[in-house]
């Protein structure tokens, strides 16, 4: 099969002729429809992430199921799925409370530890996929998986309705967690992002404001809204950059609220002593809780939530590599969606 792999950090992405894959006990494997380009597969790519060469990645995907392992029941062949970002265990406290995102034996897809679905075929576990409405799009199920990290980022922060929002970054995460934020209630939604064709994709999605952060201070024009002198109640750090947590420890109000969405793979510095003079609560989000995914399914399967206008491009195997190095530098893109 067609697999776009990983070859060493800082080196472009590589379409290679790989092995299929072949189901054991209690696994599937599924025909890859749509994936996702995530912020997270830039920066792995980027910085190494400890990823071998020839390491699959992609972890925001739709497929149908193409085969079925031994011991394998409540699947069948042609089912069409969503596929989660991670393999648990299934039998530990976490996986049992289910929030197997905490599983002690955890196995990240697409980051070197399980092949991921940049790739026609992918095998994963039975209870990793999630079947899909009749009515939902392959397009949209790839959009799953982000959904419901916005959808955690929210639970995370508490948000209740009538706060402020700060959302530091208009990439699918950040967008995603728009959705939620209006969702709950929020009075006032400000956006924080450098790129314009991403600001605009903000604004149609519901923010209130999208501004350039290198123009304009994002906590000052939210406090226009608000009729405020201080900061957002909760900021929404959604870009995983060096520097970005400093930032948002410095838009919050004073006894308010930071989430930690984005994920940043170098070191970073910044001053805990902002944070306590304000008394913030600094959170950070992993997500993924089994409820989660049922509940943006539902959601987005019923309209309550929409992700197809962060779909910006759909490209085949063959052109990711190009489309990839391309998000190094965003412009109007949002969501790259590989499509096979």
């Amino acid at each position: 099969m067609k697999a776009c792999v990983f070859k060493a950090a800082g080196a472009p992405l590589e379409v290679v002729e790989v092995p299929d894959p072949i189901a054991g006990p209690g696994e599937i494997v599924v025909r890859v429809k749509n994936c996702g380009v995530c912020g997270s597969d830039l920066h792995a790519a980027k910085y190494g992430f400890k990823m071998p060469p020839g390491t699959i990645m992609g972890h925001e995907f739709s497929a149908v199921v193409d085969e079925l392992g031994p011991g394998v029941t409540g699947l069948e062949r042609g089912d069409p799925v969503v596929v989660m970002s991670y393999l648990a265990c299934g039998a530990c406290d976490s996986c049992k409370s289910g929030i197997g995102a905490q599983c002690r034996t955890m196995r990240l897809v697409g980051f070197g530890d399980v092949p991921g679905a940049y790739a026609e075929k992918m095998k994963t576990t039975a209870q990793s996929v999630f079947k899909m409405p009749p009515s939902m799009s392959h397009r949209l199920g790839a959009t799953v998986e982000p959904l419901v990290v916005g959808l955690h980022g929210v639970h995370r922060a508490a948000l209740r309705a009538g706060e402020s929002v700060l959302i530091m970054g208009a990439g699918p995460i950040g967008l995603v967690t728009l959705q939620w934020a209006k969702f709950s209630g929020a009075r006032a939604i400000a956006v924080s992002e450098m790129a314009p064709g991403r600001r605009e994709v903000a604004l149609a999605m519901g923010a209130d404001v999208a501004v350039d952060p290198r123009l304009k201070n994002p906590a000052s024009e939210l406090a226009k809204l608000t009729g405020r002198t201080v900061g957002a109640d909760v900021v929404f750090e959604c870009i995983g950059a060096a520097g970005t947590l400093g930032e948002a420890v410095a838009y919050a109000r004073r006894g308010g609220r930071v989430v930690v969405i984005g994920v940043c793979m170098e070191e970073d510095h910044w001053s805990p002593l902002n944070a306590i003079n304000k008394e913030l609560d600094v959170r950070f989000s992993l997500g993924l809780e089994r409820g989660e995914i049922e509940t943006a399914i539902a959601m987005l399967a019923a309209g309550r939530v929409d992700t197809a206008p962060m779909i910006t491009n759909i490209v085949e195997i063959s052109e990711l590599p190009k489309a990839f190095a391309g998000l190094a530098h965003p412009g109007s893109e949002t969501k790259v969606m590989l499509e096979i």
